[in-house]
């Protein structure tokens, strides 16, 4: 039993924001607009009951407090009541059950009830007991929940003891049968996850959100009509107890910050969902760039990405955000996409930051186009560059700027656009990295690598040996461009780069998600290990 209060309050970062115009959410609800460039974030600093299992209650508790929440950790039943209806959010993790964990969390569960506190859930492992089962069945049952987050064993799990669809049960049979063991058995994730049918049944039933987290994660509110994919975290989470958990804590802080401000509960659901797993994809790209392969290296990380999200777009860059670097082009793109989905099919396949290229427009038309595309990019948390110019940056409140060599100086743009905002530059050649460098870039464009098929005045092919005089004689991240495809990326393995810039390879192709995804791995693979 125990009661600890922890806070942060360092940051008071701008509001939350969606997006509705991305193919992949044809149902998604809407959000206000951010005015700032800044990352979304808790500037209302919700205090968070929280509940959890002992073994992972520094991580979850660390979590909340890095996305600007107040942690209060309570669990003697003689006091979880009055601790939850003072909060603004409940965190009920089930990873370490007993008779008297289960009096505490109907305790503050029927309290925050009571007060209209959103309640989210972690069965963690469910179905590895029968007192498990019960303990959470009977919780379910007395305690209305805003949201239920667990992996697809334990939402099958939960599936099951709530009924569901005749599908399911055969489904489930002839899991077992091919793989020869039970799905729902266990804390950790094995197998598919429930059917369709079935996620939005058990939601339908609990009147809750639920959230299946994976691979990809499956986001589904009966009561709204949303069934979702959303991109889901790294493998490196695999590695070590409590990913999960940490992610439970994240959507109860997103949570408290909506009840607290009178946002969507859903919505914030959702939005601490894409936060969290893209901090989660941004460390494990940390890990492998630092060398630093050790499981408590990447949770380390994965605390500092988080902690780091809520600041100005420059303090949170790091090489990392270069790693695949989509560059658009409306002009290749395929199969009638617009250029919003186009960029969403992009982010889901991996991209880490974006660069609009609009060369042919007036600034007025540009300006349209980014905030299009900014929407996007602030949903999915990754910076948008707006390519040559400072002004277009600062009406759409972009991350920052990419200047060519002639398209104005590096020192006249940081003055119009301060310290917060990222400004890289093209370098065709040592001298002109060193310049850019000592003029105040934060990164460098080096190519082009193998030509340009979308820039017809693009300098010669850069050899891989000036990529590694460059990337040794500077100290600021270095990114290839130029002629860059799944076909030719591993060629410049060993070069000292700290990603590619990727036009026709990504926006040119067929399936964009997939060029993406294909890319991405390679990059992490050949360039970066």
């Amino acid at each position: 039993m125990a009661l600890f209060i922890v806070s942060s309050f360092d940051n008071d970062p701008a509001g939350i924001r969606m997006s509705d115009r991305s193919p992949h959410f044809p149902k998604q609800v809407s959000q206000p607009v951010a005015i700032e460039s800044m990352n979304a974030y808790l500037k209302n600093h919700p205090q968070v009951h929280i509940i959890n299992n002992y073994i992972t209650v520094t991580d979850a508790v660390n979590a909340i407090l890095a996305v600007g929440g107040t942690a209060v950790g309570a669990d003697f039943p003689e006091e979880t009541a009055e601790i939850a209806a003072m909060s603004d959010a409940l965190v009920l993790n089930t990873g370490t059950p007993s008779e008297e964990r289960k009096k505490a969390y109907l305790a503050a569960g029927k309290a925050a009830n009571e007060k209209g506190i959103p309640v989210i859930l972690d069965p963690v492992g469910v179905g590895a007991s029968d007192f498990r089962k019960k303990m959470i069945k009977d919780l379910l049952e007395e305690v209305k929940v805003t949201c239920v987050r667990g992996n697809s064993a334990e939402i099958r799990t939960l599936c099951e003891l709530f009924g569901t669809p005749e599908k399911e049960a055969d489904e489930k049979e002839a899991f077992k049968e091919a793989k020869g063991s039970d799905p729902a058995k266990g804390v950790e994730a094995s197998g598919e996850g429930a059917n369709e049918k079935s996620l939005l049944s058990l939601s339908e039933k609990l009147g809750a959100v639920i959230v299946e987290s994976g691979e990809k994660v499956r986001f589904v509110s009966a009561s709204e009509g949303l069934f979702e994919v959303l991109p889901g975290g790294c493998e490196m989470q695999k590695r070590f107890t409590g990913a999960g958990c940490m992610m439970t804590a994240v959507l109860g802080a997103f949570l408290g910050n909506a009840k607290k401000s009178g946002g969507n509960l859903t919505e914030a659901v959702r939005d601490g969902i894409l936060l969290y797993s893209r901090a989660a994809r941004k460390a494990e790209v940390r890990c492998i760039m630092e060398g630093r392969r050790g499981t408590a290296s990447f949770k380390t990380l994965l605390l500092d990405t988080l902690s780091m999200a809520g600041e100005a777009w420059r303090k949170q860059f790091s090489e990392a955000d270069l790693s695949l670097y989509a560059v658009t082009d409306r002009g290749c793109l395929k199969n009638g996409r617009d250029l919003a989905g186009a960029v969403t099919e992009a982010l889901f396949g991996g991209v880490s930051l974006v660069q609009l290229r609009e060369k042919h427009l007036s600034e007025a038309e540009t300006v349209e186009k980014a905030k299009v595309v900014k929407e996007v990019c602030d949903e999915f948390h990754v910076p948008l560059i707006i390519n040559d110019s400072t002004d277009v940056c600062l009406k759409v409140g972009a991350a920052g700027v990419h200047l060519g060599q002639e398209d104005g100086s590096i020192v006249k743009a940081r003055e119009i656009l301060g310290k917060d905002r990222i400004i890289g530059a093209t370098a065709h050649n040592l001298e002109e990295a060193l310049k850019a460098e000592a003029d105040g870039a934060d990164y460098l464009g080096v190519g082009a690598a193998f030509g340009s098929a979308t820039k017809l005045d693009a300098k010669p092919v850069t050899s891989l040996e000036m990529y590694k005089e460059i990337t040794k004689a500077v100290s600021i991240p270095v990114v290839a461009i130029g002629g860059i495809n799944s076909g030719n990326v591993e060629r410049l393995g060993g070069s000292g780069i700290s990603g590619v810039a990727v036009v026709s390879g990504i926006f040119g192709e067929d399936n964009v998600e997939r060029a993406a995804k294909i890319l991405k791995e390679k990059v992490m693979e050949e360039i970066l290990k």
